[in-house]
């Protein structure tokens, strides 16, 4: 293994480690859901109301972290979100209002962004080529791992100690390992003397200019950009909307807290295979029909949990929605790659990524909403079957880097 691979996955290994702490959190929210909106005598709809707003503040936001991540740097903008996210979870343990929430939940949202998904896809893809989607697997198994031993976690600290002692609780990883890590180790991008390994040639990696891709405004014109922010926005709404809402729902089904988180647990546990498996399959197909097939699973695995009263049921759901539940996050930029190249991968996941954000507010707010209204959860789930199944479509609608080009350069003397 050469210097530069041992220190490509060195910032694999850190960047694990940071989705891990501060995406587990996130994805153990479901364990505050029902005593927070008990001590305070909120409606579910109100609670899944906050999630939407930190959602609307990443989207909006997405655009000025990857202007900031082209100036200054993806570890000086990780680290700066990154501390945000400490701040955010220590206030939210003495927050005592709806208001208080709103405005804590806002900061979330921007600090989230800043500190994982975005920034980590641009590093990734700057550090691999001919393993990339193996990298992000890797990388992006710490949010579904992070969410398995975090949910665990916080359900323990809850149950005896409250949820304002979990908001501490939550705080205090990212505190003492995350933001020391990126300090030290973090490397947004290899030295520009070293080879980009699979390119082509023995040249010295490609200056911005010479990576390939269309342009901002090519892609605009091309059929997979609005394609792949269809797909961000169904399946960002139908994935988020049940994983927001499955540990009230269980319950409600009849399992216990305990037993509710301990499945959720093991779907990430799931979903980090998922990752692996997926990102491996992408480099061997691609993004796109990996993709495809991922949002076929996912209705299948949202169609079992109209059983889940019963285990045999609840392990088809991890079988097949619990495996692709977090592959979104590897799988998009891999899309965006495969359709419209690496030369503006940042400024092209910013902007897809706002369809992410509409879908990651209304997703749960439309479960919860339709639970307020009808005491049911039923009306929500078919609903997200068929926005995962047209999200299959839309992807599968996607072509290739060359088409995509090739159709934007005859489009152009023809508009002129």
């Amino acid at each position: 293994m050469t210097t530069r691979d041992q220190s490509g996955w060195l910032v694999v290994g850190v960047l694990f480690v940071t989705l891990f702490l501060i995406w587990g959190p996130v994805n153990a929210g479901g364990v505050f859901f029902l005593p927070v909106i008990r001590s305070f005598g909120w409606s579910r709809a109100q609670f899944s109301a906050l999630g939407g707003l930190a959602a609307i503040a990443a989207g909006i936001s997405g655009p000025l972290i990857g202007w900031l991540i082209d100036r200054v740097g993806a570890r000086v903008v990780m680290i700066a979100g990154t501390i945000g996210v400490v701040v955010y979870n220590l206030a939210l343990s003495r927050a005592s209002s709806l208001p208080e929430f709103a405005a804590l939940f806002i900061v979330a949202g921007v600090a989230i962004a800043a500190s994982t998904i975005l920034p980590c896809s641009i590093v990734i893809t700057a550090w691999f080529a001919a393993r990339r989607g193996l990298a992000m697997g890797i990388a992006f198994a710490g949010i579904p791992l992070g969410g398995a031993g975090i949910t665990l976690l916080a359900n323990y600290i809850v149950q005896r100690h409250g949820w304002r002692a979990g908001y501490v609780a939550m705080a205090l990883p990212v505190a003492a390992i995350v933001v020391p890590a990126l300090v030290v180790y973090l490397r947004a991008r290899p030295p520009a003397f070293e080879p980009l390994p699979g390119a082509v040639g023995p040249g010295a990696t490609p200056a911005p200019a010479a990576l390939p891709g269309l342009k901002v405004r090519e892609a605009l014109q091309a059929r997979s950009l609005w394609l792949i922010a269809v797909a961000q926005l169904l399946l960002s709404t139908a994935w988020v909307g049940v994983g927001a809402h499955l540990i009230p729902y269980l319950i409600g089904v009849g399992w216990t807290p305990t037993l509710a988180a301990e499945v959720v647990s093991i779907a990430f546990v799931f979903s980090a295979g998922g990752n692996f498996f997926f990102g491996a399959l992408a480099d061997r197909l691609n993004g796109r029909i990996t993709l495809g097939l991922v949002c076929f699973a996912g209705a299948a695995g949202i169609t079992a949990l109209f059983y889940a009263a019963h285990g045999g049921a609840l392990l088809l759901y991890l079988l097949f929605f619990g495996t692709v539940g977090g592959t979104r996050a590897v799988l998009i930029p891999l899309v965006i790659v495969d359709s419209l190249g690496v030369k503006h991968l940042g400024t092209l996941l910013g902007m897809v990524g706002i369809f992410a954000t509409i879908g990651f507010a209304a997703g749960p707010i439309i479960a919860g909403r339709i639970y307020d209204v009808t005491g049911s959860y039923a009306t929500a789930f078919w609903l997200f079957i068929v926005l995962s199944l047209l999200a299959s479509a839309a992807i599968f609608g996607c072509r290739p880097l060359a088409e995509e080009r090739s159709r934007v350069a005859s489009a152009e003397p023809s508009a002129a």
